[in-house]
């Protein structure tokens, strides 16, 4: 069948056929208007053109039906596809010669006469009734699920928006391919008939206002908006923006392009922050109808749009849509609007648009923020009485000129900077309430700062608007850069360095974050216990390779590791006054171990001297863990420090720049390495020391695959309130024999041991036949003659290590008659000493062999 021949054969009847098939409508300049059949409308939407160079092409601008011929319309207007129209148009006009269509069987007669006059088209059986369908929103529960079935499309639909706002479906929109290539994008409401009261999906546009297109279902809350026009493209930029930043971004589009977007139902996003990203147009401007007349073909007619000039940016179809909508949303539902910066006109293929933008030029999450980060105030209608800055003055600066400032032309300032004009004095009223204003309303300023709570830092959360303004601590030039930053935008004078930095800092404090408690909280655990086995699996050990105990206490160890870790960051300033040492050869990866745990971010080893001031202090802010490196190297009184600093909950001290003295409340975990066996020096405090002996190479990779799942199971059990600490007789039976096999031994006390231990030996008569294992009674001073030092030339050093060792090993002090005087002593400890004291230190040494390391991927055990 040949359609175009049909469709040319037609357009000189336009003026008479059209009428009749859609009647009540009106010819104006070759076109003729009419109210849409597919839903009810206050203004005719339905345009046919039925004379000029354009005839036959018509268009439903309400909605999304249009073609390029009459037949088209006859098949749109009857329900029918292209074949069954074309066919019935021939045969009711004779024009089945011109369609290549065989004749109606018939008796003979005379030749069938010229088709004008035409007599109106018989209905079909599929005719306009006059039915009127009513949209129902939302959908009710009992509607079924639609099948999407077009009588004139039959694609399979290319892409299914449902529209959905928080639980309620208001209907779809669905875009179908055709077979030249085009696209053909349709609601499909849930309707209820006007004549008999019967609901069905059917293919019919919502009545005003229509609802918008949310992509995740779910109103856009506290998130900021980003609209987009198209249903597409509104899923492809949530889904990249969904992967880069979880629930900070909510993309908003609506139905009908750009030329019904004030059918929409814009109050959904009232005090919203919205982002504008229209759609890059480069359409020219328009022949007039003299010019179209003097094309004589297609062709040339082509070549005369081609010469037209581009129309401005801001009266392109996508950019002066968006304009629209910020207006509204600006001065109606007093929305904090902005608009991205995207290319001018056919710098970019005509209708470039964020879809075009991340799947044909692989823009990722951090080029959008880029985007993000350059948006420009939409300017209203607040500070249109702001007058331009005379130019013979030279000490009040008003708004900018294009001259000096990025504020020029028509655009005027954004309503919440109002308030610091001076309508009176011409003039800005620059200060600190200024920039607060700024850093609180503008949409790239908005969020980006926060006072981080573990470093007690001021911190950017997310990039600053300008180039190189990355995320993180905020650094001495910030101020500086805001404040180019407000006079390039707004227009601004310059404003105080001391405003400005004293701005961010109110603002920084009223946006508190924690990042380690932002990251427990959002982790999710998998069910499966590993707390209690972890450490011993890290290790490269087995149940088969440790001696009971020595498991019992690693387990130990492991767990109250993790929940001191998290009780410590949840609880800042909670008592965790422990340091497990992880000792063993170089190149175990024993520091690895303790950056991995932490998270590279929240750790650090540098090191510090212990007895100078504040300097450890200041360190350890901003960590989760701080490792002591090479413990053995520290003195006894160095020992005696970190003993203290471990026991540390808070540290108070004067920042540096600071004013006064600060409290800071300690929420790090200090872990301690070594390459020797014996460390600790002193025999008393050693209970923060939780010796960890390492005899393979750590299983890291387990532990970077695993963590997340650690600190979630840890976390879980912080919330439940399980213990984070050793019980004293958990001390007592595991930890303390652990750690008294770390005791750095010196002469003095192994001699100790050897003189309380020896046989009786000599002659009552001399000194040492009373030191020895009878001896139930001794001084200080018979043990200091014992150890070959006069009386009269001990020094306080030795005796206070005596006097340690005794007590350490359980010798209680006593008064006792020697010789007619009372005298000072210690007493021997019934069952001294302890019988098993010696295996169970060498068991918990690590004397057994180490662990064949080849485990399964997930582990324990």
């Amino acid at each position: 069948m040949d359609f175009r021949a049909l469709a040319e054969a037609l357009l000189p009847h336009a003026e008479t056929l059209v009428p009749q098939w859609l009647p009540g409508g009106k010819t104006t300049a070759g076109e003729y208007r009419v109210s849409s059949i597919w839903r009810s409308e206050n203004t005719p939407s339905l345009s046919v053109r039925v004379s000029g160079v354009n005839a036959g092409k018509w268009a439903d601008f309400g909605g999304d039906q249009k073609g390029n011929d009459l037949v088209s319309l006859y098949a749109a207007i009857h329900g029918l596809d292209n074949g069954k129209a074309a066919l019935e148009l021939a045969r009711q006009h004779g024009l089945e010669s011109v369609a290549g269509v065989k004749s109606t069987p018939g008796p003979a007669s005379a030749p069938r006469p010229p088709p004008a006059p035409l007599p109106p088209a018989p209905p079909s059986a599929t005719q306009h009734d006059g039915e009127k369908w009513n949209v129902i929103t939302p959908v009710p529960a009992h509607a079924p699920e639609p099948t999407f079935w077009h009588f004139s499309r039959k694609e399979t639909p290319a892409h299914i928006a449902a529209y959905r706002r928080d639980g309620d479906l208001f209907g779809y929109v669905v875009r179908f391919i055709k077979s030249d290539g085009g696209k053909e994008t349709l609601p499909h409401t849930w309707c209820t008939s006007s004549r008999d009261n019967g609901s069905k999906w059917h293919w019919k546009v919502w009545d005003e206002p229509r609802p918008l297109y949310l992509p995740g279902g779910t109103s856009p809350g506290t998130r900021t908006v980003v609209l987009v026009e198209g249903e597409v493209k509104a899923d492809v930029l949530q889904a990249l923006l969904d992967a880069g930043a979880p629930g900070v971004y909510a993309v908003v589009s609506w139905s009908g392009g750009c030329k019904a977007w004030k059918k929409a139902e814009w109050s959904w996003l009232t005090g919203c922050t919205v982002l504008l990203w229209p759609d890059c147009d480069g359409k020219r401007e328009k022949l007039t109808k003299a010019e179209e007349a003097a094309c004589l073909d297609t062709e040339a007619l082509a070549v005369a749009r081609a010469a037209k000039p581009l129309l401005p940016a801001e009266k392109q179809g996508g950019m002066a849509a968006m304009l629209g909508i910020g207006a509204v949303l600006r001065d109606t539902h007093a929305c904090n609007v902005q608009l991205l910066p995207i290319p001018q006109p056919l710098e970019v293929p005509d209708g470039w648009d964020c879809r075009d933008a991340i799947e044909t030029d692989g823009w990722d999450f951090d080029r959008v923020l880029q985007l993000f980060a350059g948006a420009r105030a939409l300017l209203g209608t607040v500070a249109a009485a702001v007058p331009p800055l005379a130019a013979s003055s030279k000490k009040i600066e008003g708004p900018a000129t294009a001259a000096d400032g990025d504020v020029a032309g028509d655009e005027r300032m954004p309503w919440w900077l109002a308030p610091y004009w001076d309508d009176k004095k011409s003039r800005w009223h620059t200060s600190r309430k200024l920039v607060i204003t700024a850093l609180t309303h503008d949409i790239a300023l908005d969020g980006v700062l926060g006072l981080n709570q573990l470093s007690n830092n001021i911190e950017a959360r997310r990039p600053w608007p300008w180039l190189h303004g990355k995320a993180g601590p905020i650094t001495s030039i910030v101020d500086l850069k805001l404040g180019e930053y407000l006079s390039k935008t707004y227009g601004l004078p310059s404003i105080p360095r001391v405003a400005l930095s004293e701005a961010i800092e109110t603002v920084a404090h009223r946006n508190h974050f924690h990042p380690v408690q932002e990251y427990l909280q959002r982790l999710a655990h998998d069910g499966r216990t590993r707390i209690d086995d972890w450490l011993v699996y890290v290790l490269g050990e087995t149940p088969d390779s440790l001696a009971a105990p020595v498991r019992e206490y690693l387990s130990l160890v492991g767990r109250y590791l993790l929940l001191g870790m998290v009780k410590r960051v949840m609880e800042p300033g909670c008592k965790f006054d422990y340091c497990p040492v992880l000792e063993g050869p170089g190149g175990l990866g024993k520091s690895t171990f303790v950056e991995t745990l932490a998270g590279s971010a929240f750790f650090s080893d540098t090191p510090f001297d212990p007895g100078r001031g504040k300097e450890g202090q200041e360190q350890v802010q901003g960590l989760w863990v701080y490792e002591i490196a090479e413990l053995a190297h520290f003195g006894k009184a160095e020992i005696g420090l970190i003993k203290a600093f471990i026991t540390t909950k808070v540290d108070r001290y004067r920042p540096s720049y600071g004013r006064t003295v600060e409290a800071f409340e300690r929420q790090c975990v200090l872990m301690g390495t070594t390459n020797e066996k014996t460390y600790l020096r002193d025999r008393t405090g050693n209970r923060r020391f939780w010796p960890i002996p390492v005899r393979n190479r750590l299983n890291i990779p387990w532990l970077i695959e695993r963590r997340d799942q650690l600190f979630a199971e840890a976390y879980a059990l912080y919330e439940a309130g399980e213990a984070y600490t050793p019980t004293h007789q958990d001390e007592l039976r595991l930890f303390v024999p652990m750690q008294e096999s770390r005791l750095v031994e010196t002469a003095v006390l192994s001699e100790i041991q050897h003189l309380l231990t020896r046989p009786p030996a000599g002659t009552p008569e001399t000194m040492t036949a009373k030191v020895n294992q009878l001896t139930e009674f001794i001084t200080i001073a018979q043990l200091v003659a014992a150890l070959g030092t006069d009386a009269a030339k001990s020094n306080a050093g030795l005796e206070s290590q005596v006097r340690s060792w005794m007590d350490q090993e359980g010798w209680p002090r006593a008064k006792r008659q020697i010789h007619g005087v009372r005298a000072w002593g210690y007493e021997r400890p019934k069952d001294w000493p302890p019988q098993d004291a010696a295996d169970q230190v060498e068991k918990m040494a690590g004397t057994l062999p180490a662990a064949d390391t080849e485990e399964a991927d997930d582990a324990p055990f």
